[in-house]
């Protein structure tokens, strides 16, 4: 579930070429907006263009709490 002020990762769209991470400012209803916060640096001239915000698909989108590896744990 995406909630807004999410940290997530989102895949490459049509604007970005590689993955990024950015922060959910508003959620629409198959989308949601995003301020990009980390991306490549191949992809920094299009992110200033777009203002550091992209629309990207709630398909494409993973929270950082999807991405974390689980820990492990040590037995003792």
């Amino acid at each position: 579930m995406i909630k807004i002020n999410d940290i997530v990762t989102c895949e490459p769209n049509g604007n970005l070429t590689c993955a990024f991470v950015g922060r959910v400012e508003h959620i629409y209803e198959r989308t949601v907006m995003v301020t990009v916060l980390d991306h490549q640096p191949c992809d920094r001239f299009k992110v200033a263009e777009l203002m550091g915000r992209v629309i990207v698909a709630k398909t494409k989108v993973k929270t950082q709490a999807e991405t974390a590896q689980p820990r492990k744990v040590a037995k003792i």
